[in-house]
């Protein structure tokens, strides 16, 4: 019994000298890491396409990669507020929405676009007013009473910037200048819908366009634009900031390290890489959404 006391105080003390240190490891390393996407096109193309990330990342971070079903810029959005996705790719208003709502979230890499025929070249593209060629209206005046697509509520391109533009242009509503508006869940099937008939006119991004060109689903002279906005800051992967320090540098090295593992889907993409970003890119997103708000 006499030699119990001695043990049980150097257990305590052992406990009290570890204890700092858990506390300054409080951060999560998740298996599996979950990723989600922004629904800009069809989920099964973009899955096939990101497969080479994921694979990079499996390995790299030695744990599997779970690719979260995203249905919507909303599901990404709850998904990081609820610790429910760990990394993301984020348009620049659904990173700023999830930041208003307190998402605790680091922006660290982005595309580096190959200069297209209608976006910017590097790191920014546009949202843009298509219609058709043939018998479309050459102005958004000539679109008054029309019937519009936009992609989902979340899209900096395919909602936020239009909704602010026309009614800096027009003085009137989205609800009101147009007859009837829909959302095509996506990009790609918003262009589809003006290709179709289904709608007059669709606000999309103009990446995505400019893949739709070079994929051959569109034809050179099929659309036409009649409006685009400024230079917007391209999609931004997201970070938990919850995440384990070592972690989040290996997956940063993934993104902005050797990339050779990833040029298969560079080229599938049309992108240079990855570049590094922050925060300050976006910040006006950030206000601009605050503002429209």
């Amino acid at each position: 019994m006499k030699t119990r006391r001695p043990l049980l105080i150097l257990g305590l003390g052992l406990l009290l000298a570890i204890q700092p240190a858990a506390a300054s490891n409080n951060c999560d390393d998740p298996r599996p890491l979950r990723l989600a996407l922004t629904p800009i096109k069809n989920a099964e193309i973009q899955a096939t396409q990101y497969r080479p990330l994921i694979q990079q990342l499996e390995k790299q971070l030695a744990r599997r990669v779970e690719l979260v079903p995203a249905p919507s810029y909303g599901t990404v959005i709850e998904g990081l507020l609820s610790d429910g996705v760990d990394l993301a790719e984020l348009g620049p208003a659904s990173y700023a929405i999830a930041r208003s709502r307190g998402a605790r979230i680091t922006p660290f890499a982005s595309f580096a676009l190959r200069k297209p025929p209608s976006s910017e070249p590097a790191s920014s593209y546009r949202s843009l007013l298509i219609v058709r060629r043939e018998r479309g209206p050459d102005s958004i005046e000539g679109l008054r009473g029309a019937s519009v697509s936009l992609t989902d509520p979340a899209s900096t391109s395919g909602a936020i910037l239009p909704r602010q533009a026309i009614s800096r242009l027009t003085g009137q509503s989205l609800e009101t200048y147009f007859q009837r508006l829909s959302f095509a869940g996506s990009h790609d099937r918003a262009i589809e819908a003006v290709q179709k008939k289904r709608v007059d006119a669709a606000f999309v991004a103009s990446s995505r366009l400019d893949e739709a060109l070079r994929q051959g689903t569109v034809l050179a002279d099929e659309l036409k634009i009649i409006w685009q906005s400024p230079p917007i800051p391209y999609d931004p992967f997201v970070l938990r900031d919850r995440l384990c320090p070592a972690l989040s540098a290996r997956i940063k090295q993934v993104f902005l390290g050797e990339t050779l593992a990833l040029q298969g889907m560079f080229d599938q993409l049309n992108v240079n890489g990855f570049i590094a970003v922050n925060g300050e890119q976006y910040r006006e997103i950030r206000e601009m959404f605050a503002n429209q708000n």
